[in-house]
């Protein structure tokens, strides 16, 4: 398994350990809750295949795309040792996904049992909280056209303007507006395949 979580790890003694400590496999079908907002966060969870969308809903009932993880990766790392351990966001399988769950008993002897384990995990919880910053920037301080643009730099198209809209978290007809004022500066063109970063941007 090449998680972040283990690299640098003596896979044999990792094998060894987790086949007499207690732990999950479980496996989700594309639609299926992994979590819900508001869930105790009571183990660490891995996604050791597949790929996980999370969402919020608010007030007005709108969902609001947060973010997209492709398995092997932890989820939600900084909820496991907060305070107040809860899922803040939903998590969805957007494919079918295998899920390895260690309760915390356990993880704590992992952490003992294998410093590299414990540097490792620090290490995606600083990773996760600096990636949070960035995208608390991203909604706060740019503009919606700023964002729009930096994502098509980054993906080349927009294959779907609902689905933008919802992982920016804005409503359709404001992301559609500055869809218009890119294609009219000539920044966008629209395909058969959608919209797409015109060549030479």
């Amino acid at each position: 398994m090449s998680s972040a979580l283990f690299q640098g790890c003596n896979y044999d003694e990792l094998a060894d350990f987790l086949a007499v400590s207690q732990h999950q496999i479980r496996h989700k079908a594309k639609g299926d809750f992994i979590a819900r907002k508001g869930d105790d966060c009571t183990a660490v969870m891995l996604l050791v295949e597949g790929t996980v969308c999370t969402n919020m809903i608010n007030k007005n009932g709108k969902e609001i795309g947060i973010e997209t993880y492709v398995g092997p990766i932890v989820l939600a790392p900084a909820c496991f040792f907060a305070l107040l351990n809860q899922y803040p966001v939903n998590a969805v399988a957007h494919t079918d996904c295998t899920l390895l769950y260690i309760d915390r008993a356990t993880f704590m002897e992992w952490l003992h049992f294998d410093r590299q384990i414990m540097h490792n995990f620090i290490s995606i919880i600083s990773g996760h909280c600096h990636h949070l910053s960035r995208l608390l920037n991203d909604v706060a301080l740019r503009s919606l056209k700023d964002r729009v643009t930096e994502y098509l730099i980054v993906n080349k198209k927009i294959k779907s303007v609902e689905r933008l809209a919802r992982m920016l978290g804005v409503a359709r007809p404001s992301l559609s507006r500055v869809l218009s004022e890119l294609k009219a500066e000539g920044f966008i063109e629209r395909t058969p395949d959608g919209l797409e970063l015109r060549v030479g941007c």
